[in-house]
């Protein structure tokens, strides 16, 4: 099976008011979880990890049912099902179509952000704005002097960056999200051409400080 995104185990997938969790097998709306049968979110899962392609009805019911012989009246029904939990079709809302003689399709926009579990970190000295190294006009947190845990994830978050304009990484507060931020940043600054910049926007108050607060930083 020819898949374009393997999903990790710490990855969510986002489109419209929905969160899917595919390693925890979850589906969130907004909050709230949402009751959605076995098959549906299998077929669910595999739609997403393809977005933007046509997904054969062989396919989708092999991962649906494996070792198991079914037709095509099966996958049907839940894809009725879930476009229901979905609300595919109502207020312009899109998300699965079908692809006459070939199969279906997840043709809403999907983002992936790597959520982050606890992290153990062992640092010198803080993560802080105010304590910044500079490298050719690069500002940036000091370099961590070791970081435990976390290898998979600063590779999966470096990985991304090389072809994706904006990553975002999320989690409870206090797991190191920034942590790991700056490690990246450290590991992809020689790749860039122009300098990268540290912004702390965790003091603002008021979401209209947030394009000063950027471009200050880079004067």
């Amino acid at each position: 099976m020819n898949r374009s995104h393997d999903v990790r185990a710490d990855e969510i997938a986002s489109f419209g008011p929905f969160r899917l969790l595919a390693a925890e097998r979850l589906l969130y709306q907004g909050d709230v979880p949402l009751r959605l049968g076995s098959r549906a979110l299998d077929i669910l899962i595999l739609l997403v990890e393809r977005a933007g392609e046509v997904v054969s009805k062989r396919d989708l019911m092999a991962h649906a049912w494996p070792d198991v012989v079914v037709d095509e009246s099966s996958l049907r029904a839940q894809l009725v099902s879930l476009r229901k939990a979905l609300g595919d079709g109502q207020a312009g809302a899109r998300y699965v179509t079908n692809v006459p003689s070939r199969g279906y399709c997840f043709v809403a926009p999907v983002s992936r952000a790597v959520t982050l579990g606890q992290i153990h970190a062992i640092t010198e000295q803080p993560v802080a704005a105010s304590k910044v190294v500079s490298d050719h006009g690069t500002r940036l947190p000091t370099r961590l002097t070791r970081m435990v845990g976390r290898e998979d994830a600063v590779r999966t978050i470096s990985s991304q960056l090389a072809t994706k304009r904006f990553v975002s990484i999320v989690g409870p507060g206090g797991v190191g999200k920034t942590t790991v931020a700056v490690s990246v940043s450290h590991a992809l600054v020689a790749e860039f051409e122009d300098p990268a910049c540290f912004v702390d926007l965790g003091a603002l108050t008021a979401p209209e400080l947030v394009a000063a607060t950027i471009a200050s930083a880079f004067c």
